[in-house]
């Protein structure tokens, strides 16, 4: 491909402005090209391309390892006990966090606030830069007492798959926690058996994974916007016949291997282009990308 169409092609790409159907449609006539999933019956080369089925390929790539790392669990850092907060048990994973939940649920005096320390020690990852303001919202009997009924009726919408009550609960309430550590809370408060929709986690990696997949932008701070995020996450569940957990624990990985930049994914793609490769599918950006940030899983 001439590098002056590549550069305009990048040009595109980097600020935003883009359409992969147009530029594969454009820059490829004449050729067989991958459109949301179909495939056109002219020529041979295919193109992968930003759309809901790419939340698909992201299920079925070889690239991001096994699904069942969902389950791994997370070493709690000395952190908390350095501030005289017992973490028990000294691993946390996900069945363990909902489990839990559940006691406090059928505790008679549910120390929800201890619950959300648990989360965020198994949540926080080497930055703990809000914690410490996080934690001082609980320093006296008082503000523990406020910040444990704020916690419960956020728990309690979120139980009863009320997505949009729980986030209007407890956003904006303790100062420094934002949607990346309070979506964990209300993750963990759900019902798992909800046939339904439920709360899902929503930081910036699973945000930049659906943006550079779907073109979708579920990064403003509103409750209808974060009920629309659960919301699809729970049709391509149905969709793609896989857990919404799963779905959303792939989007965070690929959040990581992109480094929450949707350029940087673009990048890898146009390099194959640049290299003469006329069919590009999703593992092969993927492995383009893990090699050039030396990401492994």
């Amino acid at each position: 491909m001439p590098t002056s169409f590549m550069c305009s092609i990048w040009a595109c790409l980097t600020d935003g402005s883009y359409d992969h159907r147009y530029l594969a449609v454009n820059a490829f006539s004449g050729c067989k090209v991958r459109i949301g999933g179909d495939v056109t019956e002219e020529g041979t080369a295919a193109m992968w391309a930003e759309s809901d089925i790419a939340v698909g390929d992201l299920l079925a790539s070889r690239v991001l390892g096994s699904a069942g790392q969902i389950d791994e669990s997370v070493r709690v850092s000395s952190w908390w006990a350095d501030r005289g907060i017992a973490i028990v048990p000294a691993e946390l994973n996900r069945d363990r966090l909902f489990e839990l939940a559940q006691r406090c649920r059928e505790s008679a005096n549910s120390d929800w606030v201890s619950f959300l320390w648990h989360v965020l020690a198994w949540g926080v990852m080497g930055d703990y830069r809000n914690s410490p303001t996080i934690v001082a919202s609980a320093a006296g009997d008082e503000q523990r007492h406020r910040l444990n009924d704020i916690l419960r009726a956020a728990s309690e919408a979120s139980y009863r798959g009320d997505i949009r009550a729980a986030y209007t609960a407890i956003r904006g309430k303790v100062p420094r926690l934002g949607p990346a550590f309070f979506s964990k809370f209300l993750y963990f408060t759900a019902d798992r058996d909800l046939s339904g929709r439920r709360a899902m986690i929503l930081d910036s990696r699973v945000n930049a994974a659906i943006f550079t997949l779907t073109g979708r932008d579920y990064s403003e701070e509103k409750p209808a916007i974060y009920e629309n995020f659960c919301a699809a996450v729970h049709e391509w569940s149905q969709k793609f016949d896989t857990p919404a957990d799963v779905i959303e624990f792939r989007l965070y990985q690929f959040g990581q291997l992109i480094d929450s930049r949707r350029w940087k994914w673009l990048h890898a793609e146009v390099s194959l282009y640049r290299e003469g490769r006329t069919q590009v599918g999703f593992d092969d950006i993927a492995e383009r990308r893990a090699h050039l940030t030396g990401w492994t899983r």
